[in-house]
């Protein structure tokens, strides 16, 4: 039978390529599930979060804190996560509508509650983070975790900046202390000096104690001698009254005779004055009256060219009035052309500053035109290199690497055409495999044929008709008490049919090479429209992968690179020389706009210049013209006056006669006159000698009043003063009396004190010296300590996680691994028992141990091949392994569990046997441990989690593909070959039964169009 079966197998091409089809469904299934959760953790800078910076800056002991611009600052440089910075409107709008999957908050008071840690009521600095776990909840979580790290690192952050300002808080105590040490020091010498003075103050005050007493006990004869000066002053006071009288009448008469002595001086003095001067001013009135003699002469000498001149000035002014009225016309058209000068030169001037602010603009554009034209070049030369390339591999031009991008662009093109291609042949195949299983719920034989191939379908389709009627009676038959004749006449009658429907089909086959016979016995199951969803998917999306590629493509290829490339190397170049024409040279553009500059200064100075000059041009010719009138009419009045001196000229010459012949009598005169004061001046000395005489006796006798006058006051004063002293003496001799005694008390107590004040001025003293120490001391550890930026990092983060792997898993996909071979190869043995005719008998009338024997071998090779097949292409598809052979070895045997697991289920039940195996699926896909650890899963599935096949393989996975589960791997081909035997086991008397209960060969999947039937409620049989 084991033969027979697999000869089935090798003439029916559907079960045959079911057969071999379903052992890559695992790996199809691997693949695709993997290959799309691969490396989810690692793209999590594609996962898009929302950020508001909301914060506002605030002032922290003198320097400026911003958390919020800090963070986000550092968030631009951690790609984690798509960190999206954006208003909070946006943000509220993108995770309404799934644009973003979180959106992270920083408040306004953000780095205001960062300022209050000091305070007295610090407040905490809190940011928020809103998800949207309907988009997608493991999305939630990374945010989530991003969002807690970002957390700690702002912590740490501003842990940082506090314990910088708590450092200098410390640095300025340290120099405090410092400061007070040296004070201490001071203080310290200070007290020594102090203890030196106290010594000196104690010696001083015990002598003065000692002197204090001796003065106590001398007042009171002091008193008694202080009574009797009082009362000799006021004697003293009174002679002296009469004294300073008589004086005063002494001097008064010494008065009287010094003023008559000085009146008489006096008028001596006037006279000889007189004398003096009269003899000194005969001379000169002599030599007077001489010129003016010669004067007169002169003057009527002049008198006479004056008249002659006269009548000369009287000629000329006639001649100028003349003239006069030409020269006020000359003025007046002088000052109108001064006039439009000056308010030409006004334009000038006020244009002057529009162009200086010009000029001055030219420059500052000009400069920033260089400057501008300078970064061009710069930026011509970056161009240049990234156009040209450098020559490495890091930077090889742009020409090569857009030929290397087309390059790879077409093979990517060529192969998502080709993976759309074969997606959509699979498409295909899993469509019409599902339209047959929705249309037949018996092994059919669907035949297509043209032309001369017609009768033989129809008598293929009369045929299998028949047989199939035939099949029916048969059944009916069987279910009837005594149906052995009739049961073997029918199942004689059912062979023959079936031949004949065979030979039909193999003349049809015969008859046209390019038709095609399929024989399709599939069972619909949920799998196969799932593939069929699956492949469109995937064709749809490889070839809109196709098509983008293809645009790429054709834009490149329609782009006229090197067009492009020698355009933008032309325009790079022109740049450089622009730069060297703006920027190089001895004659740049800004030197010349400034020398523009500097002459246009020059130019507006000159115009200012021409301005005031023309101004007062004009100013003085508008004078001048104002002045003419004038002048013409004082032209007139002085030829009217010369008119009347030519008249007068007769009478002036005879006057000047007359004044000579005085002048000549005068001069004789003055001549006698001069010898009579030369008598007089010769005996004033006599006069003046006698007055003084007199006058030098005087200052003696006032010398003497004088002196008399002034001791006589001081006399009186001083015995005033006596008598108040002694008297304001006598008053406060008590009161001497009490503060010598206080004085004497006190003194005492100060000497009696002075042994204390000693022993506490040393005492201080070695206070002092303590303290200094002690500040010295506290300020150098204080200074010593290596309070730096890494000892703020260390106040903020104080710990470092470290880790090390036991055991290394590169990837999501290769954590998973385990878990989905494991599905796949139970999947695998599912798909295989829906769809490979498991109760069929190859041969009729064989035993149950060879329909048992051929079921086991066919089952056998197909886990074999599962097993091997999905790990080996997984290998291939990217998957790393450490045990290769571990991997097999578990593949296999795993495979092999469960497929004699579903093969016994689905034997002994049938239908809800494979029901069952699914639900085992269930089961196994909870309590294996593939996701999440059994700790925290339900504490059912850890209580059935030690039963289940897949719980064993995925520990021998993981050991195989990332170590790390020592003996895991033996462990689990020993319980898998436990299940195995068991499946193995419980299959066998399962199909003995089968055999003797007549159910050998027959299934619910043959009946499965019936039972979609509606049901007879009489009969309860379907119809």
């Amino acid at each position: 039978m084991i033969k027979g079966e697999w000869n089935y197998i090798r003439h029916n091409r559907l079960i045959l390529i079911s057969v071999l089809a379903i052992m890559f469904i695992p790996f199809l299934y691997c693949i695709f599930f993997l290959k799309s959760v691969w490396d989810p953790y690692g793209e999590t800078g594609k996962l898009p979060v929302a950020v508001v910076n909301q914060d506002q800056a605030v002032t922290y002991q003198g320097q400026k804190l911003n958390v919020g611009d800090q963070t986000v600052t550092n968030l631009k440089k951690n790609h984690q996560l798509g960190w999206r910075f954006v208003s909070a409107k946006t943000a509220a709008d993108g995770l309404k509508h799934h644009k973003y999957y979180t959106v992270i908050t920083i408040p306004k008071n953000f780095s205001a509650n960062a300022a209050t840690a000091l305070d007295t009521h610090p407040k905490k600095m809190t940011f928020s983070y809103k998800t949207n776990g309907s988009a997608n909840y493991i999305a939630q979580v990374m945010s989530e975790v991003g969002s807690d790290k970002l957390n700690s690192e702002i912590r740490a952050k501003v842990t940082k900046a506090y314990a910088q300002a708590t450092f200098k808080q410390i640095y300025a105590v340290g120099k405090g202390m410092n400061k007070a040490a040296k004070g201490s020091a001071q203080l310290k010498d200070g007290t020594v000096t102090l203890t030196d003075g106290l010594n000196t103050y104690t010696t001083g005050v015990h002598k003065l104690n000692n002197g204090l007493q001796q003065m106590k006990t001398s007042v009171t004869p002091l008193a008694t001698g202080i009574q009797k000066l009082s009362t000799g002053s006021a004697t003293l006071q009174g002679g002296l009254a009469k004294y300073t009288a008589g004086v005063d009448q002494y001097a008064t008469g010494v008065d009287t005779y010094t003023s008559g002595v000085g009146q008489y001086i006096n008028g001596v003095n006037t006279y000889t004055n007189g004398v003096s001067q009269l003899s000194a001013g005969m001379p000169k009135l002599t030599a007077g009256a001489s010129k003016l003699a010669s004067g007169s002469a002169n003057l009527k000498t002049g008198s006479y060219q004056y008249v002659d001149g006269v009548y000369q000035l009287n000629s000329g002014v006639k001649t100028l009035n003349s003239g006069a009225s030409d020269l006020a016309n000359g003025v007046s058209a002088l000052a109108s052309g001064s006039s439009s000068l000056n308010s030409g030169l006004s334009t000038l001037k006020g244009n002057s500053g529009t162009l200086t602010a010009g000029v001055n603009s030219l420059a500052t554009n000009a400069q920033q035109l260089s400057d501008g034209v300078k970064r061009l070049g710069n930026a011509a030369d970056e161009i240049l290199v990234d156009v040209n390339g450098n020559g490495t591999e890091s930077n090889p031009g742009i020409s090569t690497s857009l030929n290397s991008l087309a390059t790879g662009l077409q093979q990517i093109s060529s192969g998502a055409t080709q993976a759309s291609d074969l997606a959509k042949k699979a498409s295909q195949l899993a469509q019409e495999e599902n339209e047959a299983n929705q249309s037949s719920n018996t092994t059919s034989s669907n035949t297509t044929a043209s032309g001369s191939s017609d009768s033989n379908v129809t008598a293929a389709q009369s045929a299998a008709t028949a047989a199939s009627s035939t099949a029916a009676a048969l059944k009916s038959a069987a279910a009837k008490a005594d149906n052995s004749s009739e049961v073997a006449a029918l199942a004689d009658k059912l062979a023959t049919e079936t031949a004949t429907a065979k030979s039909s089909a193999d003349s049809i086959s015969s008859t046209n090479d390019a038709n095609n016979t399929t024989t399709t016995t599939v069972t619909t199951t949920k799998a196969s429209a799932e593939l069929v969803a699956l492949t469109a998917k995937v064709s749809q999306a490889n070839l809109t992968v196709s098509q983008g590629l293809t645009t790429v493509l054709t834009e490149l290829n329609s782009m006229d690179a090197s067009t492009t490339i020698s355009g933008l190397t032309a325009f790079a170049n022109a740049v450089k020389q622009l730069d060297t024409q703006v920027n190089g040279g001895q004659t740049t553009l800004v030197s010349g706009v400034n020398t523009l500059a500097e002459g246009v200064g020059s130019y507006t100075s000159g115009v200012q210049k021409a301005f005031e000059g023309s101004t007062t041009l004009n100013n003085g010719l508008v004078t001048l013209d104002k002045k003419v009138p004038t002048l013409t009419g004082g032209v007139t009045k002085i030829l009217d006056g010369s008119a009347k001196l030519v008249t007068k000229g007769k009478s002036l010459k005879s006057g000047a006669k007359k004044v000579s012949n005085g002048a000549s009598a005068l001069n004789s005169g003055l001549q006698t006159a001069a010898t009579g004061v030369n008598k007089l001046n010769a005996n004033t000395p006599k006069l003046t000698a006698a007055g003084a005489k007199l006058n030098a006796n005087t200052p003696k006798l006032t010398a003497a009043g004088n002196k008399l006058m002034s001791s006589s006051n001081q006399l009186n004063q001083g015995a005033a003063q006596l008598s108040a002293g002694l008297t304001t003496l006598n008053s406060k001799v008590p009161t001497l009396t009490s503060g010598v005694n206080q004085l004497a008390n006190g003194s005492q107590q100060l000497d009696d004190s002075s042994a204390k004040l000693m022993a506490g001025a040393n005492k201080l003293q070695k206070g002092n010296g303590k303290l200094a120490k002690s500040l010295k001391s506290g300020a150098d550890e204080i200074n010593a300590q290596p309070l730096t930026s890494k000892t703020a990092d260390m106040f903020a983060a104080p710990t470092h996680l470290k880790h090390e792997s036991y055991s290394y898993v590169p990837n999501y996909g290769h954590a998973l691994a385990p878990y989905v071979l494991s599905v796949a190869l139970y999947v695998g043995a599912l798909v295989f028992n829906f769809a490979f005719p498991i109760r069929k008998v190859s041969m009729a009338g064989g035993s149950a141990t060879g329909w048992y024997l051929s079921k086991v071998s066919i089952g056998a090779f197909e886990a074999l091949a599962m097993g091997l097949i999905e790990p080996a292409l997984m290998m291939l598809g990217g998957l790393s392994v450490d045990h290769p052979g571990s991997m097999f070895l578990v593949s296999v045997m795993f495979a092999e569990a469960s497929m004699f697991i579903v093969m016994f289920l689905s034997m002994l039940l049938d239908n809800p046997g494979r029901f069952i195996a699914m639900v085992l699926l269930m089961l196994q896909l909870g309590g294996s441990g593939g996701t999440f650890p059994m700790e925290v899963t339900n504490h059912f599935y850890n209580v059935v989690h030690p039963f289940l096949p897949m719980t064993y393989s995925i520990l021998g996975f993981r050991q195989a593909i990332t170590s790390g589960m020592s003996g895991m791997v033996g462990q689990a081909f020993w319980m898998l070959l436990l299940f195995t035997v068991i499946g193995l086991v419980l299959l066998w008397p399962t199909m003995i039964w089968l055999q003797k209960k007549h159910l050998m060969g027959l299934s619910q999947l043959d009946d499965n169009q019936k039972l979609q039937a509606v049901e007879d409620p009489e009969s309860n049989s379907h119809s």
